[in-house]
C-alpha cells in the first residue's frame, strides 16, 4: 500500500491534531484532550501532558520577563534531555526562534554559531562529561545578553530557579497574547547544516513547515508513534523533527537518553515498551556489530524508519526478518527531515535500492543544473516542492536564492534517479561525484558494494588525483577484522562493479570520523588525504 493511501485512511482519526497550525497548538490540544497521558521520560522524571504544559508555561513566562521578543534567537546546549524539549517548546510558543547546540562542538564552532545566529539568551548545562560548557560558551559569547545555567550560577550565568522566578510577574493575558500573535509562517527553529561543504548555514524552519511534516508523518506512521527514544544531538533535524515532533504530534511518549549506548537503549526499549525507532546506515552497522544480547529482537517496536544515505540490503535483511514494519525515507535539514517513504511492506531489496515516493503534499523531480525537469531513468539533482521546505538560510540571501530553482523547487544537492514505477533512488551527493578516465563515478554506489562484505562495517570513498585517469577512488574502511586487506576487497568488488569504479587505494581503521548527525565526516577524511599528499 502506498503512503498516500494510508494517510487518506487515517486523516479522520487525527482530526484534532490536523486542526493545529502552530507547534504550541499541539501541546494545548494534548493537555486538554489527554492530560494524563505520559509525554516525557528522562531518568526518574516522568511528565504527563498536563505537567509538560505547566512547565513549558513557566519557562515561556520567564522568557517574556527576560525581554525575549518575537524573532529573537534562544539557544540551548544540553545532551538529549527534558531540558531540550522544555526550552524548545517554550521558546517557539512565544514567537522566539530556537536553536540547538551540540556538546561535541569545539570552541571555534561555538564561536561561529553564536556569531552567526546572535542568540540573545542561552540555556546551558554547567558541565557534562567533564567539560565546563557554560563557562566555555560565555568565553566565546561576549555578545550574548543572558546565560541561564540549568544547575546553579556559573560566571555571569544565572541559575534556572532565579530566571524562572522573574516569570511569575507575567500575567496569563500577556502569555496568551504573545502566543496568539505567532503566525504559522513565522520561523520557529534554525538548524545549522552539518557543514560537509564550507561553513554551516542556518536553515530557517517555520511553524508551517515543521507542522506539515509532523502531521503528515502522523497520518502514515499512525500508532507506531506511541513511544520512542531520543538519543541524537538536539541540533539535528533528525532528533527534533523525525523523532520528537512526530511522536509529539501523535500525543505519544518521548524517552530521552543522553548518548548512543546500545546496551542502555536495549534496556530502555524493553522497560518502556518503545514502538518507534529512527535509524541510519551507521546505526544498522552498529547494531550488527555490537555485543548486545538478543540484539536481533526489537522488543515492542512496531515501526522503524531509516535514511541518511543508501543502506546495503545485507544490513536490512536481519532487521526485516523480525517482522517490524520498516520504511526507507529521504530528507534533509532543508525539508524538515522526512519527505519520502517506501511503500508499506516493501522488500529489503526495494528499500536498499529506493527511498520511495514523495509524501502527500510534496512533489519530487529530477532536474538538471538549470532546474529543468528530467525524464525517468535520467540521473540528476533531486528537487523538492511542498510545504515542508525551509524558508531560506538565516542572513544568507544569496545562498537562499541559489538553494531554489527559478520556479521555486528546493535544490537538495543530492543526485538521484526516478524509476518508471515512480520510486526514486539516491545516487550520491552532487559535489561528491568525480570523473575517472571520462567516467562519472558516484561514491555511494561503491560504498554500498563495499558494505556487502561481511567484515566491512562502514565505507567512505573519496577521489584522489591520478596522473592518467585524472581522479580515482580511495576507500576508507571501518572494520575490526585485521585480516581484511586491499586484495580481498578488490576481488570482492570485481564481480560487483565495473573495473573503473573499483578504488585504487584503501585505508583500514577501527572507526571512521563521524559528524554530530552520525554520518561519516568526509571533510575530515578529505583533510587526511590532502595532508598525506602534501607530506
Amino acid at each position: 500500500m502506498r503512503i498516500e493511501d494510508i494517510c487518506r485512511q487515517n486523516e479522520p482519526k487525527y482530526r484534532r491534531q490536523l486542526a493545529c497550525t502552530r507547534i504550541h497548538d499541539l501541546l494545548e490540544s494534548h493537555a486538554e484532550a489527554i492530560p494524563g497521558a505520559e509525554a516525557v521520560v528522562d531518568g526518574e522524571v516522568r511528565l504527563t501532558y498536563a505537567m509538560l504544559a505547566a512547565r513549558v508555561d513557566h519557562i515561556a513566562r520567564a522568557l517574556i520577563a527576560a525581554g525575549i521578543a518575537p524573532g529573537d534567537r534562544v539557544a540551548t546546549m544540553v545532551p538529549p534531555s527534558l531540558d531540550f524539549w522544555l526550552t524548545y517548546l517554550a521558546s517557539v510558543s512565544i514567537g522566539a526562534i530556537w536553536m540547538g547546540l551540540n556538546p561535541r562542538y569545539q570552541l571555534p564552532e561555538y564561536a561561529y554559531l553564536l556569531g552567526d545566529a546572535a542568540p540573545r539568551l542561552i540555556f546551558s548545562v554547567p558541565d557534562y562529561e567533564g567539560r565546563p560548557y557554560c563557562a566555555e560558551l560565555q568565553s566565546v559569547g561576549e555578545n550574548v545578553e543572558r546565560f541561564v545555567s540549568l544547575a546553579g550560577e556559573v560566571g555571569r550565568a544565572e541559575a534556572l530557579e532565579q530566571f524562572l522566578a522573574a516569570g511569575d510577574a507575567v500575567s496569563d493575558e500577556q502569555l496568551t497574547a504573545r502566543r496568539a500573535a505567532v503566525d504559522p509562517e513565522d520561523i520557529a527553529v534554525i538548524v545549522y547544516t552539518s557543514g560537509t561543504t564550507g561553513k554551516p548555514k542556518g536553515a530557517m524552519l517555520s511553524h508551517r513547515a515543521i507542522m506539515a511534516a509532523a502531521l503528515t508523518n502522523l497520518c502514515w506512521m499512525d500508532e507506531g508513534l506511541e513511544s520512542t527514544i531520543s538519543v541524537a544531538p538536539i541540533n539535528h533535524v533528525g532528533a527534533l523533527n523525525n523523532v520528537c515532533m512526530n511522536v509529539f504530534a501523535y500525543g505519544g511518549k518521548i524517552v530521552f537518553h543522553h548518548r548512543v549506548d546500545l546496551a542502555a537503549i536495549a534496556e530502555i526499549t524493553a522497560r518502556e515498551k518503545l514502538t518507534y525507532l529512527v535509524a541510519s546506515p551507521t546505526s544498522f552497522a552498529m547494531m550488527a556489530s555490537a555485543d548486545v544480547p538478543d540484539r536481533t529482537r526489537l522488543g515492542h517496536y512496531r515501526l522503524i524508519v531509516f535514511g541518511g544515505g543508501a543502506t546495503a540490503e545485507a544490513l536490512l535483511r536481519p532487521v526485516h526478518a523480525t517482522g517490524v514494519a520498516m520504511y526507507n525515507v529521504y530528507g534533509q535539514t532543508e525539508t524538515c527531515g522526512i519527505v519520502t517513504a517506501t511503500d508499506h511492506a516493501a522488500s529489503p531489496r526495494i528499500m536498499a535500492e529506493t527511498f520511495g515516493r514523495a509524501l502527500p503534499g510534496a512533489t519530487l523531480r529530477i532536474g538538471d543544473a538549470a532546474g529543468n525537469p528530467q525524464p525517468p531513468g535520467t540521473t540528476g539533482e533531486i528537487q523538492v516542492l511542498g510545504p515542508y521546505c525551509m524558508s531560506g538560510y538565516f542572513n544568507r540571501p544569496e545562498a537562499t536564492a541559489e538553494a531554489f530553482t527559478p520556479d521555486g523547487w528546493l535544490r537538495t544537492g543530492d543526485l538521484g534517479v526516478e524509476h518508471a514505477d515512480g520510486n526514486f533512488s539516491f545516487v550520491g551527493r552532487l559535489k561528491e561525484m568525480y570523473k575517472s578516465g571520462g567516467y562519472n563515478i558516484y561514491p555511494v554506489e561503491i560504498e554500498l558494494a563495499l558494505a556487502e562484505h561481511a567484515s566491512v562495517r562502514l565505507a567512505a570513498v573519496l577521489p584522489v588525483p591520478h596522473p592518467v585517469f585524472q581522479e580515482v577512488g580511495h576507500a576508507f574502511i571501518e572494520t575490526d577484522d585485521p585480516a581484511l586487506d586491499e586484495a580481498a576487497l578488490r576481488e570482492f568488488l570485481r564481480t560487483r562493479l565495473a573495473n573503473y569504479k573499483i578504488p585504487k587505494s584503501f585505508s583500514f581503521e577501527p572507526e571512521l570520523p563521524k559528524l554530530p548527525n552520525s554520518k561519516i565526516d568526509k571533510q575530515a577524511l578529505k583533510r587526511r588525504l590532502e595532508e598525506k599528499a602534501a607530506a
